[in-house]
């Protein structure tokens, strides 16, 4: 089953909030809505408005764009959300810790292409 464009931007959402630290309820609190509205968003229910956005944007310190980052790129679920955690884990790691972790996937890259 393929993830909606719905289900693909809640993801997004839920991945900043969780990259924060913030529980639903902390996020609802910033942003003006109910629990069940930043609930319903995650889990593809409804589609938050641009003002929702917008807040949304504002209080987990992520541009607008970030939650539609490859929304619509033809790759598979499980693809989708794997990235959308490396994207997450790669924001809060320092210049060091990132450049280690670069390296690091370029050598699995190197040892599974030779094997290829």
């Amino acid at each position: 089953m393929s993830l909606s464009l719905k289900q693909r931007v809640g993801l997004r959402v839920k991945e900043a909030r969780v990259a924060r630290g913030l529980t639903q309820e902390a996020l609802a609190e910033l942003v003006g809505r109910t629990v069940e509205a930043i609930s319903n968003i995650e889990r593809g229910r409804t589609f938050p408005t641009i003002e929702t956005l917008e807040q949304l944007g504002r209080n987990l310190d992520m541009p607008i764009q970030h939650f539609f980052e490859d929304a619509e790129r033809s790759i598979d679920d499980r693809r989708f959300a794997l990235e959308g955690k490396v994207k997450a884990i790669a924001r809060k790691l320092g210049h060091e810790d990132l450049e280690l972790a670069v390296r690091q996937l370029s050598a699995i890259l190197e040892v599974r292409g030779s094997k290829n």
